[in-house]
């Protein structure tokens, strides 16, 4: 056996298999989806927009006489069905496209667009600018762990300013070769404006649905601008429930984990969300690719803590059971800088949703409860990520890993260093790269560096040395024109 760098590791954390972590039985999966869809036909939900209902309306659903909206179990696995189960996330650069399934186990850079940046060597954050949004997409560009840019992670100006919205994804499709995933809440104009902004990358519409480069997850708040993206072959992942309807737990700043009890509660009205979603996207695009958005915060949960990451398990295993690839928001914390609270937030909700299944692990690189971005946290995140995705990967157990003929071949008292097997797995291992296991006289000599300024010291290396290919003039061109031409 050898050595693995985390370079190495993408093949592995793609990979959907091994035990996994079953929360549920799966006779709860089925009574919890049961229940969701009884909801549905029951107390139904009261839409947060006006496209949300006319497209629910359009699905079959049936107006009560207080404004809810009821759909049938039927209407509701019907569209579930119609879903892809692989959702494809094309990129600038093809070799770095992905594909969401279930226990695809890949990792997105930033989550909700935060407003403040961390400079890279640590310390306060500041007001975001498009250098430090630039700055963050480099590094999660030169990070291998990283799949996807989401956010894009920092935002520099009010959410209302849909034009300055445009530029930061422009920024961010410069600075990475990577798929980007919006999150910030858009509008019907500036969904169209991005539709346009992806079609830059494709040679047709057939193109574009083959390998979106950009993507759409958000809230209820995003449900106008998923419309018009679906229709173009977009993905997207929203919800459509009013807050008030949707939230049964205390919030995501709440200073305690909420009971057992509410989690379930949560659980049960954010699977009927997310399958009211579908119903809704699937009756204006029918086949479009949708992801169920696994963020606590949406389903009025802490967005850390015990029962995030409970919730970010049994969301993920019901959604997946219910054939919708989920992208859960497992790197969030409440911790002001990258420490150990950091990293055990991460950690536990990281390991939860790659074991239970989750296509796209979201939020890698936010501190301060999603309001600021840090590149050293990123970096941490990315190892964190790497840990969990081999455990979740398994082990393999076949002809080829037990070795037996080797075995024989070495005999008592014998060495592998000269067998074929060793050298086809001697890259096999998994080693950290912030991670000291030195001796005490090593770590001691070496300046006593802990992991968070080893994390720092490789974002600030990786920004010095890092530089994705940039646009062609044509295509930059084309995004100015479109953003000139938006009316925004």
């Amino acid at each position: 056996m050898g050595e693995t760098t985390m370079t190495d590791l993408r093949s592995a954390s793609a990979t959907p298999r091994g035990p996994g972590l079953r929360l549920l039985a799966p006779e709860d999966v089925s009574r919890v989806q049961g229940a969701a869809l009884d909801r549905l036909e029951g107390d139904g939900v009261v839409p947060a927009s006006h496209e949300a209902r006319e497209a629910l309306l359009a699905a079959g659903a049936s107006e009560a006489a207080d404004g809810a909206l009821r759909l049938s179990a039927g209407l509701a696995e019907e569209a579930a069905a119609r879903a892809p189960k692989r959702v494809a996330l094309g990129a600038r650069t093809e070799e770095l496209d992905v594909v969401l399934e279930p226990g695809a186990r890949l990792l997105a850079a930033g989550g909700p667009a935060a407003p403040r940046a961390q400079p890279p060597a640590g310390g306060p954050s500041g007001p975001a600018t498009l250098e430090d949004l630039e700055a963050a997409c480099r590094l999660a560009d030169a990070l291998p762990e990283v799949d996807v840019v989401a956010g894009p992670p920092l935002v520099t100006a009010p959410l209302g300013d849909e034009g300055a919205r445009l530029a930061e994804v422009v920024c961010a499709l410069r600075a990475t070769r990577k798929h980007v995933h919006v999150m910030h809440a858009v509008g019907a104009a500036t969904a169209a404006a991005l539709a346009d902004m992806a079609g830059a990358f494709s040679a047709d519409e057939a193109a574009l649905r083959r390998r979106p480069p950009l993507s759409l997850l958000g809230g209820p708040e995003s449900f106008a601008a998923a419309a018009v993206l679906a229709v173009r072959g977009i993905p997207v992942g929203v919800l459509v429930a009013a807050p008030s309807v949707r939230d049964a737990g205390r919030g995501p700043t709440a200073a305690s984990d909420p009971s057992p009890a509410d989690v379930t509660e949560a659980l049960v009205a954010f699977v009927a969300d997310v399958l009211a979603a579908n119903a809704a996207v699937q009756a204006l695009a029918p086949g479009a690719a949708y992801i169920a958005p696994v963020w606590p915060a949406l389903a009025g949960l802490p967005m850390t803590g015990p029962a995030a990451a409970t919730f970010i398990a049994a969301a993920t295993q019901v959604l997946t059971h219910a054939g919708l690839p989920a992208a859960a928001g497992a790197f969030a914390t409440s911790a002001p800088a990258p420490d150990w609270q950091s990293c055990t937030d991460g950690s536990f909700a990281a390991l939860s949703g790659g074991l239970a299944g989750a296509a796209l692990l979201g939020g890698a690189g936010t501190v301060l409860g999603a309001t600021a971005f840090s590149p050293a946290q990123l970096v941490a995140d990315a190892e964190i990520f790497s840990w969990c995705a081999t455990i979740a990967a398994g082990i393999e157990v076949d002809d080829e890993t037990l070795a037996v003929e080797a075995i024989k071949q070495v005999g008592i008292g014998g060495d592998f260093l000269g067998q074929k097997h060793t050298r086809r797995h001697m890259k096999d291992v998994w080693r950290p790269r912030l991670l000291d296991r030195a001796p005490w006289e090593a770590w001691v000599a070496g300046g006593r560096q802990g992991a968070a300024e080893r994390a720092a010291e490789l974002a600030g290396t990786l920004l010095a040395g890092h530089e994705a290919e940039p646009l062609d003039a044509d295509r930059t061109a084309t995004l100015e024109r479109i953003i000139a031409t938006a009316g925004l």
